[in-house]
Order: structure tokens, then C-alpha cells, then sequence
């Protein structure tokens, strides 16, 4: 196994390969990027794909031995680059994520685009699994009864024709000037942090794709591979913080900062209860090897969970 280094000096961009038994220097080379901003192992740890800084969208797969193997570039009038690269894990697909919502699928044996997957603005819960958490209230009309009642935590099926996709955007507020300068007008723009596509993530047998967009920040999309088209909709109450495919099954996680996970199967969706010793407000999950554990984590503290 190999361990990367990405360098910059004399004006120019470097990658550095060690071998992780002697962490002895394996191989030096200079790219082709103007601003180098990230890097995928391939699935078989013997390629290595770099990506461009965020104003061009550039990406280049090497050979440990600095062969370029090839270079993919997207050329449209408006771009804003790259902004998170996914290998799958049968290696034939590369995820290319960009700031203006696309998300291309290259196929690594022709070195062509195979797909590009884009969020709709209306999306039909007839034809795609919409589940979106729902917090139900204690019910009653004295308060013995409100006590008696408990309050429902789920996902409910959102089964409308039309559901829009509410996605954030770039809000401007425009000042009028005074009365001895009413023809002056301030604009002032207030931006997001993160704009477009910003994780991919593969199940294991890369049949499926977990998308999250910055601009639906409580809404996970999950995309057939084979159609190029949405299964399945997940929409919290809450700011996505963490997904995870399962190292086996057909199964995501997923997170919003609570003391609750999401989790999704092609039987349905659920909302897993986190016990009341486990105080994690989860912010990153990730699963063992052999998928029997779920390791949930915060900044402070973390626990290890076993779904029965």
C-alpha cells in the first residue's frame, strides 16, 4: 500500500508517493494543475485521480509511476469546477460532483461520460420514494391523555405528484439610498458557504449513488446507476451532517447532529432511536469492516452501536 503527499513549490504543483511498510519516498512527479484541491485512490490502490481547483474542471487519473493515464475535462460556457471526486468501488465509474449541481459519471474504461445526474426542481412521489421525517406531537385534549399519548418520531411517505425541490440561493438585499441621494442604491449579496454538489458516496456493490447537495443541506438523494434516475428521497428535519453505505448491503445511514439516525433499504425507511446512555449527537458515522458495528461520533465524544 501507498501514501500520497501533495506538494507545492517553484510554482508548481507535486505529488509525493511512499510506501506505507518503509514510508520510504517511491516516486516524485509534477502536474499539470494550477491549484491541486483533492485526490481519489482508485479502488485497486494502483491509480490515482487529481482534481483542479474550483474554477476549472480538470481531472487526471496517474499511474504510481506518474504515467498519466488520462485527462477529463468538462467544457461549458458556465463552470465552476469540481468540487468532490468518488471512485466506485468496481472501479469502472468515477463521481464528479460540481458547485453548479452536476454530477458526472465518467466510465474509466473508455474514459467517456456515461451519465450526467442532475436534482430536478419537481420531483413526483409517485414515481420516486419520498420519505421525510415528521415529529409528531403528544395528542390529547386533557393533559392525563397528552401524558398517556406518545409522540411519534418517523418517516412519512410523501406520495404528491409534485414535489419541489427548494433549493437555496444566493439572496439579495438592495438598499435605497438617503433623500439627498435617492438615486444611490446599495446591493449587498449574501452567499452560502457551499454551493452544489459537495459528497458522493458508492454502495458496495456500485449499483447506487448517495448524493448530497449543499444547496438541499437536510436532503440526502439516492440515484440508480443503472437508470440514471432517483429511487429514493430522504429529507430530515434537520442539516445532513453524515451518510454511510453499509460494507455489505443495500443499506445508508444517515445522520442530521441528533440523538437519532435515518436508515434506508429498498423495503422503506426508518428512524433508529439512539439509546439514552449513547449521549452522541451524531456528526460523523462509519461502519466496521465486517458491517456488525456502527461506530457514532461527535466532536467530544462517540459510541459504538449494533444494529439487531
Amino acid at each position: 500500500s501507498s501514501g500520497i503527499n501533495a506538494e507545492y513549490g517553484e510554482c508548481n504543483d507535486y505529488v509525493a508517493i511512499f510506501s506505507c511498510r518503509t514510508w520510504k519516498l517511491t516516486n516524485h512527479f509534477k502536474l499539470p494543475t494550477i491549484d491541486a484541491a483533492g485526490f481519489e485512490w482508485g479502488p485497486s490502490g494502483l491509480e490515482l485521480c487529481i482534481w483542479d481547483h474550483s474554477f476549472e474542471h480538470r481531472l487526471y487519473v496517474y499511474s504510481l509511476d506518474g504515467t498519466c493515464l488520462f485527462t477529463h475535462e468538462v467544457k461549458k460556457p458556465i463552470s465552476m469546477g469540481l468540487q468532490c471526486v468518488s471512485w466506485s468501488p468496481c472501479g469502472q465509474y468515477l463521481a464528479l460532483g460540481t458547485h453548479t449541481h452536476d454530477l458526472y459519471l465518467v466510465n474509466r474504461t473508455n474514459r467517456k461520460v456515461a451519465g450526467e445526474l442532475k436534482i430536478p426542481e419537481i420531483i413526483s412521489g409517485e414515481e420516486v420514494q419520498y420519505y421525510r421525517e415528521v415529529h409528531t406531537a403528544m395528542s390529547g385534549t386533557t393533559i392525563m391523555e397528552r401524558l398517556q399519548s406518545t409522540p411519534e418520531h418517523k418517516f412519512q411517505v410523501v406520495a404528491d405528484e409534485s414535489i419541489e425541490m427548494r433549493f437555496s440561493e444566493i439572496l439579495t438585499e438592495k438598499k435605497q439610498g438617503n433623500k439627498k441621494n435617492s438615486g444611490s442604491v446599495n446591493t449587498k449579496e449574501k452567499r452560502p458557504k457551499k454551493y452544489g454538489v459537495t459528497s458522493v458516496k458508492w454502495s458496495h456493490d456500485s449499483t447506487h449513488l448517495a448524493v448530497l447537495d449543499a444547496s438541499l443541506p437536510a436532503i440526502v438523494t439516492i440515484w440508480n446507476i443503472a437508470d440514471k434516475g432517483i429511487t429514493a428521497v430522504l429529507e430530515l428535519t434537520t442539516n445532513v451532517k453524515t451518510f454511510v453505505w453499509h460494507p455489505h448491503l443495500l443499506r445508508l445511514i444517515v445522520g442530521g447532529g441528533g440523538s437519532s439516525l435515518s436508515m434506508w433499504e429498498y423495503d422503506g425507511s426508518w428512524i433508529i432511536q439512539l439509546p439514552v446512555e449513547c449521549a452522541v449527537n451524531v456528526n460523523n458515522t462509519g461502519w466496521s469492516s465486517d458491517g456488525n458495528a456502527l461506530l457514532l461520533a461527535a466532536k467530544e465524544n462517540f459510541c459504538i452501536g449494533f444494529l439487531e
